[in-house]
């Protein structure tokens, strides 16, 4: 069990019926809530890429000022921290779709 999995599980009723529509209602409802958790996890690992996009975009162009540098690469580091988390808290799936890591 990953340890993100509690959290998938609180979001999942949270979520909008649009991405509840492609599981298949055959599947067991453990592996419909474990495909929602990779799916949130997928999303917050996207959104984290861009804040870390632009943070380093911020410090190429401000990164010689002291005043901002600091707080930059806070924003910069702490983003590239939680996107290291999101991926080994998220089994991925092997091109035969077997879980894997």
């Amino acid at each position: 069990m990953s340890s993100l999995e509690p959290i998938y599980m609180k979001m999942a009723p949270a979520l909008a019926p649009a991405t509840l529509a492609h599981l298949r209602p055959d599947q067991p409802v453990a592996d419909s809530q474990k495909q929602i958790g990779r799916e949130v996890a997928h999303d917050l690992n996207n959104i984290l890429t861009i804040i870390r996009g632009y943070a380093d975009r911020l410090l190429l162009k401000h990164g010689d000022n002291p005043a901002l540098r600091a707080d930059l690469q806070l924003i910069a580091d702490n983003t590239t921290r939680a996107i290291s988390v999101v991926r080994q808290a998220t089994p991925r799936r092997a091109s035969a779709g077997v879980l894997i890591g």
